[in-house]
């Protein structure tokens, strides 16, 4: 069941509250709080872990090299970024300092970073209404199924999520990217399992809008 209040007037209220959170260390090393685009009808919310360095900088979810690759995925399931909503666990890039560089880099979220910004993905959850999301990646599934949920296994599956909302777990496109790097075919069929996924999410949508 979905939350049953906001303390906000609308999701440009909540959105605009959102930069203006303190609520983690992280905050200290944004550019940009990144919070959710898209339709804010959606009936399919993607969730991924967290916003990259160049979503820092646009301020918005999966721009960049990682954002064609999930566009491409999106377009080969019959869908578009304009039909969804897709936000992220957290809303600040979690970085660390380089010792040899000096520069920022990526680092994975640490637990009470994700959980302070549990108030803006409800915030979400509420204004949106999904009736499916997709958790994009092993860490984003991983907290919203449960840290039993493995991603190799459990791939492709409606899963009860959070409220109840059926939740279908895949793959990141720029994972797979990578790993095309040094294993090509496994990372082809990981892109079918991907797309594949994308269509069965957006048949479970139609079904239950």
């Amino acid at each position: 069941m979905l939350p049953f209040f906001s303390d906000y007037n609308s999701l440009d209220d909540a959105r605009a509250a959102s930069l203006r959170c303190i609520r983690c260390p992280l905050s200290a090393g944004r550019n940009q709080v990144v919070f959710g685009a898209g339709n804010p009808q959606a009936a399919i919310m993607l969730i991924g872990q967290g916003p990259s360095l160049t979503d820092d900088n646009t301020g918005l979810p999966y721009t960049g090299p990682a954002g064609e690759f999930l566009d491409t995925a999106l377009h080969q399931a019959g869908l578009s970024r304009e039909e969804v909503w897709l936000t992220n666990l957290h809303k600040c890039v979690a970085t660390k300092i380089n010792k040899e560089t000096g520069r920022p880099e990526m680092r994975p979220p640490k637990a009470e970073e994700v959980a302070a910004c549990d108030i803006w993905l409800e915030q979400e959850l509420f204004w949106v209404k999904p009736v499916v999301l997709v958790a994009i990646g092993g860490p984003a599934a991983q907290t919203l199924l449960g840290k039993e949920f493995q991603l190799t296994e459990q791939r492709g599956q409606w899963l009860a999520g959070p409220h109840g909302i059926p939740t279908l777990a895949t793959y990141q496109p720029t994972y797979l990217k990578r790993l095309s790097q040094w294993d090509r075919p496994t990372a082809v069929q990981g892109w079918r399992d991907l797309v594949a996924d994308l269509r069965l999410v957006r048949e479970r949508a139609r079904e239950q809008a």
